[in-house]
């Protein structure tokens, strides 16, 4: 087998140039967020049909998407690529072990394999970005820091890729609570590359958690004309706008920016993937959090309805179902509300006795209560909600999801305590989002409203 190079110098075991080639721009596409990586990934596996490589980045780019409705053709690329690991570097090794934990359910464990591979090859840039994604959706953000600062030193300001690198390095640190050496790793990579999505995203959180309003807004709008090549991140980065803008009064703005800029149902993006999760996730969570400061939605919870009606059996990430519960919820869908529970509940039963499965944990250590606590919130059962929540508010990082997003939950449940009469836990809750890392908490919205219930 001759083996190519990629543009770090990892070995890739193919004997195509053309197919390395097109690996490689796959690989760079993925990590820079842009539309066109599964295109070059095919073109490599098309040049050389026994690159394993090619077909398990696929599969791994496939898992970033959280759903179930990947799991099949995740697996069919698995089996594709297990008959070629015999001739496997540990690099193909580490992709495939890892792949396969994941798309069963065991995150951690993926990102344990990931993490020792990297400890050999640390300027391995897309195994940052997996690892990097399993991770945080399993809640371990002190994790995500130790691995990329570990690698740091093998990192010099000549590699390709650098600013990438440091993209990834801002984002794991401002999850674990560094906001400063997170500020300076985005902003550095934003200066390397102005439409680098991720370093701009990674600082745009800083200014979410420090309670830099006006900061956050204007770092938006500086960069926005940047996103027009980026994939779904773009429609985030807006969502990430529209919090600044809530916080600054401007709630009807950032309603009409829904269907703009965060869900336009006229974007190519949009129509060829209707049902991306995290675009889901914006529109669900910007819509609660909207409504709970007493913006007229009219018929914008409507935009998911018949999407999250077909969601009621993907139990891929139990921050998505908590957010398909709010949208099912709103809609009236109260069926196919009881239809999540039951599925969600039926997968974390039959999952919970296998060893590793840090899916089926976080279903049944928090995701689980947090469906029953949506539903209930739109059903007017606040003393329900407040039970819900309050006994898992600790354990809301097992469910994935960023500070900035998980927060939602603290505002529903800070909203339920209020309409329930219970003042005297408003207080404990804001001490918990202080304590998450969030800063000026009684200057919030709705937190600054409910202050005074204490």
């Amino acid at each position: 087998m001759q083996t190519h190079l990629d543009c770090r110098g990892h070995s890739l075991n193919t004997d195509s140039p053309d197919a390395a080639k097109a690996f490689d721009a796959g690989m760079r596409s993925f990590v820079r967020w842009r539309t066109d990586a599964m295109a070059h990934l095919d073109e490599a596996i098309a040049a050389d049909p026994e690159f394993a490589l090619a077909k398990l980045v696929k599969g791994w780019i496939m898992q970033t998407g959280r759903t179930t409705a990947f799991w099949p053709a995740i697996k069919a690329l698995l089996a594709e690529a297990d008959p070629l690991m015999g001739d496997a570097d540990d690099r193909e090794q580490a992709y495939f072990g890892s792949l396969t934990a994941a798309v069963n359910g065991h995150g951690v464990e993926a990102a344990t394999i990931l993490e020792a591979m990297l400890s050999r090859h640390p300027t391995d840039l897309l195994a940052h970005r997996l690892v990097q994604f399993e991770l945080f959706w399993n809640g371990r953000s002190g994790w995500m820091r130790d691995i990329v600062e570990r690698a740091t030193p093998a990192w010099p300001e000549d590699m390709a890729d650098y600013g990438c690198f440091q993209s990834v390095r801002s984002f794991s640190n401002e999850e674990a609570c560094e906001f400063d050496l997170a500020e300076r790793c985005g902003r550095l990579a934003v200066e390397i590359d102005d439409t680098d999505a991720w370093g701009t995203h990674a600082v745009a959180h800083v200014h979410v958690m420090k309670g830099r309003v006006d900061d956050g807004t204007a770092w938006l709008e500086g960069l926005c004309g940047n996103w027009g090549a980026v994939n779904q991140i773009g429609h985030h980065l807006w969502w990430h706008l529209c919090l600044m803008l809530l916080e600054q009064g401007a709630g009807e703005r950032a309603l009409d920016l829904v269907t703009a800029q965060v869900r336009n149902p006229d974007s190519p993006l949009v129509q060829a993937m209707p049902g991306a999760t995290i675009d889901l996730q914006n529109v669900a969570s910007l819509l609660m959090r909207l409504e709970l400061r007493g913006i007229d939605l009219g018929d914008h919870w409507h935009i998911l309805a018949e999407v999250c009606a077909g969601r009621t059996d993907d139990h891929a990430n139990p921050f998505s179902s908590a957010h398909d519960m709010m949208v099912l919820a709103a809609t009236g869908q109260f069926q196919a509300a009881e239809q999540l529970l039951n599925n969600i509940r039926d997968y974390a039963s039959s999952a919970a006795n296998t060893p590793g499965g840090s899916l089926a944990t976080a279903y049944n250590a928090a995701g689980i209560a947090l469906c029953e606590a949506m539903l209930a919130h739109r059903r007017g059962e606040h003393d329900r909600v407040v039970a819900l929540i309050s006994p898992v508010r600790h354990d809301l990082a097992l469910i994935g999801g960023s500070r900035a997003q998980r927060d939602i939950f603290y505002q529903v449940l800070v909203d339920s305590a209020h309409r329930a009469g219970r003042g005297d836990l408003i207080p404990l809750y804001l001490d918990d989002v202080r304590r998450l890392g969030f800063g000026i908490v009684e200057q919030r919205t709705l937190y600054r409203d409910m202050a005074g219930h204490g």
